[in-house]
């Protein structure tokens, strides 16, 4: 009976304690990489076909503040739809060329790195399907 207490107990201390991964930190290491590696050759081949990376389709992303916002592309042109602090929907324009994305200011410029776009200021959009 003592044993069974005990191992209750350090399961208890586990979960607790964050030991043991929630499923939302998902996937991990070598599916991890080999998903980076995969769309990282896709950005490569669409920028080799296109000149551009594509951003557009039915890819959607989150923000810096992980708000989720879907990009329209047409040919190299992108647009899309932002919220602003007070709650109104802006569309902001820009052009990808190669890996670099080039927006309206004040956006700086970015960089489409395998599964996200990475600006200078530190902000990124996270693909997230």
């Amino acid at each position: 009976m003592a044993r069974v207490l005990a191992a209750m107990l350090m399961a208890l201390a586990f979960v607790q304690g964050g030991a043991v991964d929630s499923e939302e930190d998902r996937p991990k290491g070598a599916r991890r990489r080999a998903r980076e590696r995969a769309l990282a050759t896709q950005t490569d081949e669409d920028v080799a076909k296109t000149g551009c990376a594509q951003l557009g389709g039915d890819k959607w992303f989150s923000d810096a503040h992980g708000e989720l916002f879907q990009v329209k592309q047409d040919h190299c042109s992108i647009t899309f739809a932002l919220k602003t602090k007070s709650g109104a929907i802006v569309e902001k324009r820009g052009v990808v060329r190669g890996a670099k994305v080039l927006m309206e200011p004040p956006f700086p410029e970015g960089t489409v790195l395998g599964s996200s776009v990475k600006f200078e200021n530190g902000a990124t959009w996270e693909r997230k399907w």
